[in-house]
């Protein structure tokens, strides 16, 4: 997906495969607010929640009722429901203040997750534009594996893939962010000349980090490229198999107008058609598990 700018979306949230289930999950719902400041300390106390009964709709319904009591007079029998009335209205505050503080502690907990989880997650607000792309272009890359059909039937070792593909986008985001902090801490101009060459050497280690990560990418873009080839042969394969497999009927068909010999031949064109098809798919497909391979080859070294 592009922007207005003809650039990609960079993702909003990139999270470590190696967390919990349950932290991952805690992390996708959290707000941007809360994920770019995990710090509980500036969410308010834990027992603030006391104070939830402090509203102006309490003030009312209190102020209410106390006109209503004190109108009567002292021996109306409106005046026997004055403690049932305090009772009860003490009895709502009390679950207002317990619902608030159990709000805030799980508020709290959850926070406190986010916070200890902050080192194992990638915001897009954390790059640099050069960074976001490269992160955006690995993403599509996976994405693009992970959904094609060649993929989710399984032709591609589905089970490693969704194991080593996301472990490779964590990686590079992980890359990615410690670059991009390093970036924006490099001033723009050395401040003499012997600031200069430290300056350079700097730049260029800069450089060098961000077209090693970008060859990362164009891996993954190579095997993604490999994968819509492997998928385009396989949805063609099952195509010319669908088609032969109502050969029978046709060559019954072709046999009432024209010769046998004549059908046959029609069947037998179509049955080579779908070897060789079948036999580019298969080319394709092992072109795309030799690129799986290659990719991997490093994690397993």
């Amino acid at each position: 997906m592009k922007n207005d700018n003809g650039e990609l979306v960079v993702p909003q949230l990139t999270v470590s495969p190696d967390l919990p289930a349950t932290v991952q999950d805690v992390l996708r719902a959290a707000k941007p607010a809360e994920l770019r400041d995990p710090d509980p300390a500036g969410r308010g106390s834990l027992w603030q929640g006391l104070a939830a009964p402090v509203r102006w709709e309490t003030a009312l319904m209190c102020a209410g009722g106390y006109t209503f009591f004190t109108s009567a007079g002292p021996h109306a029998p409106v005046r026997v429901l004055l403690w049932p009335a305090v009772g009860l209205g003490a009895a709502w505050m009390a679950l207002i203040v317990s619902l608030d503080v159990a709000r805030r502690r799980k508020d709290r907990d959850r926070l406190q997750v986010i916070r200890q989880s902050r080192e194992s997650y990638v915001l897009d607000a954390d790059l640099v534009p050069a960074a976001g792309q490269l992160l955006a272009r690995a993403s599509r890359a996976v994405d693009a594996v992970r959904s094609s059909k060649v993929h989710q039937d399984n032709y591609l070792d589905r089970q490693r893939n969704d194991v080593v593909l996301p472990e490779k986008v964590w990686e590079i985001a992980e890359t990615l962010r410690v670059y991009s902090r390093l970036e924006r801490s490099t001033p723009a101009c050395a401040e003499g000349e012997k600031a200069r060459p430290v300056l350079d050497a700097h730049r260029t280690v800069l450089q060098t980090t961000l077209a090693g990560i970008e060859r990362r990418v164009a891996a993954l873009e190579t095997y993604a490229e490999q994968t819509a080839e492997a998928d385009r042969r396989y949805a063609e394969l099952l195509q010319i198999e669908q088609l032969s497999a109502t050969g029978h009927e046709l060559l019954e068909l072709l046999a009432r107008s024209v010769r046998d010999d004549l059908a046959v031949a029609e069947i037998d064109s179509l049955t080579e058609g779908a070897a060789a098809v079948a036999t580019a798919f298969e080319a394709a497909l092992a072109e795309a598990r030799e690129s799986a391979h290659a990719l991997a080859a490093p994690a397993a070294a």
